[in-house]
């Protein structure tokens, strides 16, 4: 998958809870992904928190 910056994202492991976010940088093996909204529970990531999300289809999927 070509991954650019600034592309919207879903996050998260393949069972578990899948975040929001943007794309801020592009590393050969990973991503970086600023969040949209709060994650974890009880909100303990507040949104805008930076991510390192590997670049693998199943970690991560392009939303429209």
């Amino acid at each position: 998958m070509k991954y650019e910056i600034g592309m919207k994202v879903s996050f998260g492991r393949p069972n578990g809870e899948k975040t929001e976010g943007i794309i801020t940088k592009i590393n050969p093996k990973s991503l970086k992904v600023r969040t949209l909204e709060s994650r974890g529970r009880a909100g303990r990531s507040v949104q805008g928190t930076v991510w390192k999300v590997p670049r693998d289809e199943r970690y991560t999927k392009v939303i429209q």
